[in-house]
């Protein structure tokens, strides 16, 4: 006996059925509208679609839960909402009159296209010099502190660099307030481990179920035991409906194994899953960290722990030594991923290819930072940013994800820069595009399919993604989405109907 049946749609990849029939969390049936309807009983759940079109569940193959669900408590200081420093000083002060604690703003951007050089402690003094203060850059890699938000966290004229990350320092030797790739280390001296309560994240679950995305991989390098009990109780709450994969930084690994806990493995009810190890391999203080030696050793203590890896790389050199380092050392079980692949020219895209590792770009950059690229990235390197439909063209296996908050989790707007390879503003920047919409969908929906036997993971969309000018397909949202057979977002637009 079904569940719940959707008709009256267009259903993704099956020409000519209109009707899905769910039970006990799996699809039971796929076909047309009188044919699934035998499968009903005496008083069926149906849904009638409205002429809407089905999709499988989309997934965000690369995010971060609780910096995103952070930022929406946090005070907007992308370019959109303070242009320049008069404006973010401005944002922040309002934020700072209010409670006490840390100020937490995001987002700011040191391009030409916003405020054009980064911030320091002494513009961030101007808002308070009583509260610590601390906005994050909008690659997340980044931050400022005020004075007060340095003394906090001890950081002074003397102290060090910390591994891999770098305090950046005027010509007399003093901290300009600018920290790069310390994220990990202010979370221990700030105290926080979860980084955020469960209403904020609720509210971004939310937000990514309107899009259609019924599952996530959360890419923090830090996650280790006490994040998977954070998101083991927020699962289990229903705060997160989504099905989770939780990354695991590799300096976390032996605590997670200490917990008895190991790649591919469950809770929840199988809806939050041990994912990869992640390392950063990054280039944002002029030289890659780790050295290539030391990336093949972390590497290979990775697979020995039974963990394939998940290596952040950005720029070329990062993305080369990623390849390089995976080719030699092949995984001891399921898949290797390189996350970013932000710079891939094709000989670059060739030792991706030989590494057999999985590509994570991250297409919908090129949507929302387009115009940026444009002004800050050298022309002949345009056409090989994010390169989906290239390294698709490869064979390379490619599973796109937001790596939101750094932009907005849009995967309609992802698909629409894989086909078109143009901005928000319609400004091509080149290269090889997919070939069609229903590709970009096939790569943003991993396994999920719309089958017999498969995960009723679904979402009833509108407009309807496969006729929609590619410039509008951002503008596709779901009216209905279900997780595992349950539905989880609803708008008032669809209802289900008696039927006699």
């Amino acid at each position: 006996m079904v569940d719940l049946i959707l008709r009256n749609a267009i259903v993704h990849a099956r020409s000519g059925d209109d009707a899905v029939a769910v039970a006990g969390g799996v699809i039971a049936a796929v076909g047309k509208g009188a044919e699934v309807m035998q499968f009903a009983g005496a008083d069926p759940d149906v849904i009638d679609c409205g002429g809407r079109a089905i999709v499988p569940g989309i997934v965000d193959a690369h995010c971060h839960l609780f910096a995103a669900a952070a930022a929406l408590n946090g005070v907007d200081c992308r370019p959109a909402a303070a242009p320049n420093v008069a404006a973010v000083v401005s944002v922040l002060q309002e934020a700072a009159a209010h409670g006490d604690g840390w100020v937490r703003g995001y987002g700011y951007d040191d391009s030409p296209v916003g405020l054009g050089r980064h911030l320091s402690r002494h513009d961030l003094d101007v808002v308070a010099t009583e509260r610590p203060l601390r906005v994050e850059h909008r690659s997340g890699h980044s931050c400022v502190l005020n004075s007060t938000g340095l003394a906090a966290v001890g950081i002074v004229r003397s102290t060090p660099d910390p591994p891999g990350g770098v305090i950046v320092r005027d010509d007399r030797g003093e901290p300009t307030g600018l920290l790069l790739e310390m994220n990990g280390w202010l979370r221990e001296r700030i105290g926080r481990h979860t980084g955020v309560d469960a209403a904020a994240l609720r509210r971004f679950a939310q937000r990514l179920l309107e899009y259609g995305i019924t599952a996530v991989t959360d890419a923090g390098p830090e996650n280790g035991i006490q994040r998977w009990r954070a998101f083991a109780e927020i699962v289990e709450t229903g705060a997160l409906p989504q099905r989770v994969t939780m990354m695991v930084g590799y300096t976390h690994l032996k605590e997670m194994r200490d917990a008895g806990l190991g790649y591919g493995d469950t809770a929840c009810g199988g809806r939050l899953t041990v994912g990869h190890a992640k390392i950063m391999l990054t280039a944002s203080s002029g030289r890659l960290h780790p050295h290539p030696e030391e990336l093949s050793e972390i590497v290979a203590m990775a697979h020995g722990m039974g963990y394939p890896v998940a290596i952040h790389a950005v720029e070329q050199d990062a993305v080369v030594t990623a390849a390089l380092t995976l080719i030699d050392h092949p995984p001891p079980v399921g898949q290797d991923r390189i996350e970013h692949c932000g710079e891939c020219p094709p000989d670059v895209a060739e030792l991706v290819a030989q590494s057999g590792a999985l590509v994570v770009p991250n297409t919908g950059f090129l949507h929302y930072d387009g115009e940026r690229y444009l002004r800050t990235v050298c022309r002949e390197l345009l056409p090989h940013l994010y390169p989906a439909g290239a390294l698709d063209a490869l064979g390379i296996p490619v599973a796109p994800g937001s790596d939101a908050p750094v932009v907005e989790p849009n995967p309609w707007a992802a698909m629409a820069a894989a086909v078109s390879r143009r901005t928000a503003q319609g400004t091509y920047l080149g290269g090889t595009g997919l070939v069609s919409v229903a590709d970009a969908l096939d790569m943003h929906t991993g396994s999920n399919r719309i089958a017999p036997g498969c995960p009723a993971d679904l979402a009833v969309v509108e407009p309807e993604p496969f006729a929609t000018p590619l410039d509008q397909l951002p503008e596709v949202r779901a009216v209905l989405t279900m997780v595992n057979g349950r539905v989880v977002w609803r708008s008032g637009q669809i209802n289900r109907v008696k039927v006699q």
